[in-house]
């Protein structure tokens, strides 16, 4: 029966190559490819004994991963590798992009809103407005489902839009 030192050994023999691609394959940096390495395989000897041996690979994928992220997210990779107008092209596009979350951030919210409150206004508007429009059922199918008429169910989506 192997000891705790002795899995841990095998583990990291095992798996080491693999961590390295990872770590690598994310930062680009052999150098910090081993460090990531390293806080990788001092996590997982501090919780071997709370890993599952039949998922330690995944595991030390997962953690190997974050690791990576964690590290150019804190900017690490682009002091590197980016300088001057590459950089700087980077940070703008980073905020482009969460000006772009926020924005459809806040459209999704007004459009819950309005959606909200026609539900309130009239229960049947909104579900036919619903079938319609985000389920693209068509008008006939709706009318028939509901036991109305077309000329209704097109009132009922005017109604909606206006």
């Amino acid at each position: 029966m192997l000891n705790t030192e002795e899995k841990f050994r095998e583990m990291y023999e095992k798996y080491k190559n693999l961590i390295m691609k990872v770590a690598y394959d994310l930062t680009e940096d052999y150098h910090t490819a081993q460090d990531i390495c390293q806080r990788v395989f001092e996590k997982l000897y501090g919780y071997q004994e709370h890993v599952d041996e039949e998922r330690v690979r995944a595991w030390l994928v997962v953690i190997a991963a974050n690791e990576a992220r964690d590290y150019c997210r804190k900017g690490g990779q682009y002091t590197i590798l980016l300088s001057g107008t590459a950089e700087m092209e980077y940070l703008m596009e980073c905020e482009n992009c969460i000006e772009s979350h926020l924005e459809q951030r806040a459209q999704r919210e007004f459009l819950g809103r309005m959606l909200e409150g026609l539900r309130r206004k009239n229960v049947n508007w909104y579900e036919v407005f619903m079938l319609a429009e985000y389920l693209e059922v068509p008008r006939k199918v709706i009318a028939k489902q509901r036991g109305i008429s077309l000329s209704t169910v097109d009132l009922h989506l005017r109604k909606a839009k206006h």
